[in-house]
């Protein structure tokens, strides 16, 4: 069946967090806040700042935020850069990648669900996902747990 990779998922899930920020938030900050392995965290910031999604700030009250409007952020492009194109079936792109394609009984069905999903996934922005998870009054605890500091 038709998964995000955890990957694009985690993406979302960062996006949306800084969506929500107005000053910038460290990648260890926010993996400890949803409980997510930093090192994967490290690596997906580093390519949604490269993507020019984010951008960072070093320094004490450094970290990432967002570089457009979470309005002007898609699932669509999101999933472009954390996986591939997304195709529901291979005939989709290429019809050639499919021997059976002129006598298909399915070709059409699915490639009608691909559109559907795929103009979801374009139609729907960061914000929209901000917003729902705000209307739903989901709050984000920071974690109690304190760095030591040894002097």
């Amino acid at each position: 069946m038709l998964k995000l990779s955890k990957k694009t998922d985690y993406a979302i899930i960062l996006l949306a967090h800084l969506g929500g920020q107005i000053d910038p938030v460290s990648a260890q900050e926010v993996a400890s806040i949803y409980k997510l392995p930093y090192p994967m965290v490290a690596n997906i910031l580093k390519q949604l700042l490269s993507s020019g999604l984010i951008k960072s700030t070093r320094g004490q009250n450094g970290g990432y935020v967002l570089r457009r409007s979470a309005g002007d952020i898609n699932l669509s492009e999101i999933i472009r850069i954390t996986d591939s194109t997304f195709a529901l079936v291979e005939c989709v792109h290429e019809e050639d990648a499919c021997k059976v394609y002129q006598c298909c009984p399915t070709s059409r069905p699915l490639i009608a669900l691909h559109h559907k999903i795929q103009q979801f996934v374009e139609d729907t922005t960061l914000a929209n996902i901000i917003e729902d998870t705000k209307s739903k009054n989901f709050r984000v605890k920071k974690s109690s747990y304190e760095t030591a500091h040894l002097s």
